[in-house]
């Protein structure tokens, strides 16, 4: 076990303002619709995956004895609570565009989320939770770094969603892994449990984005699988070196800086400025707080 070493870091329970109505197109970003899969392949996932982590944290929380640390788990699942409501909200209007079966891939998650919880230790699923979260982190980076590749000119308010969700999974990028140290602190299951969960988050996500080509016929299409594989192989190489990281015994989240975008987000939302929901994806790279619509 390890001290708790965060002991600075305070987390906002965010309600943002999103609207996600009938209009919002599969295909999002129409420049990258083979993008546009992955994300909705991801985002199915967040309903099942989030809420399995809030309720491995509160089974962790008597094992804490910092106050600090409580304090920051409970703002974690705050946190967490909100990212899968919203993304349910999206997720039900993907599915309203003929994809109903989704409803198949839906049901073996809640399946395999509830079977870890019957069968699986806690040290486990909090090891898995730290190792979700030692990847978010790295996943966030990459986001941020390629936010006007992967989103420009997009529809602002998918854009909106998963670049609010990364910049809070670097907000909190300290909560599942310090209370994983606390409560148990051994170096190979953390290592295991964060191969385990990216593994396993990617193939919920993979099964989602070819479900949802197939129904559409995309995936029979040369180019469109050649696009698969040229954006999955920029997210590996572009997450690999910071999840290597994470890896080490000697890791901590702190160890890696949020980017600076990520910041004057959060410094933007403490003047209440509701336009993070509505960011301008033609300006993704002008400074935070001047790239919105006006």
């Amino acid at each position: 076990m390890t001290t708790y070493k965060n002991e600075k870091s305070t987390l906002v329970v965010r309600r943002m303002p999103f609207s996600f109505d009938n209009n919002i197109n599969v295909h999002w970003n129409a420049a990258r619709p083979e993008w546009s899969y992955m994300v909705n392949g991801a985002s199915l996932v967040m309903p099942y995956l989030e809420p399995y982590l809030i309720r491995t944290m509160k089974q962790v929380l008597p094992k804490l004895t910092d106050p600090a640390l409580i304090q920051e788990v409970k703002d974690y699942i705050g946190q967490e609570a909100q990212h899968y409501q919203q993304h349910r909200k999206f997720n039900d209007i993907i599915k309203s565009k003929g994809y109903d079966e989704i409803s198949v891939l839906e049901q073996q998650m809640l399946d395999e989320y509830t079977h870890f919880e019957k069968t699986k230790s806690l040290k486990f699923n909090l090891a898995y939770a730290a190792g979700f979260e030692s990847m978010a982190l790295t996943v966030g980076h990459w986001l941020i770094k390629n936010r006007d590749y992967l989103f420009g000119g997009s529809d602002s308010r998918v854009a909106s969603l998963i670049l609010w969700h990364f910049v809070e999974e670097l907000e909190h990028k300290c909560a599942a892994y310090d209370a994983y140290q606390a409560a148990y602190g051994n170096y190979w299951s953390r290592l295991y449990g964060t191969l385990f969960a990216a593994l396993h988050v990617m193939k919920f996500s993979r099964r989602g984005y070819i479900f949802m080509m197939k129904k559409d016929g995309a995936w029979r299409n040369t180019r469109n699988r050649l696009n698969i594989i040229k954006y999955n192989l920029r997210f590996i190489t572009g997450v690999l070196p910071k999840l290597i990281h994470s890896l080490l015994p000697s890791h901590h989240p702190t160890d890696i800086d949020d980017p600076q975008w990520s910041k004057d987000w959060v410094a933007v939302h403490e003047k209440n400025n509701a336009e993070l929901a509505h960011l301008d994806t033609n300006n993704l790279l002008t400074p935070m707080g001047a790239g919105f619509k006006k």
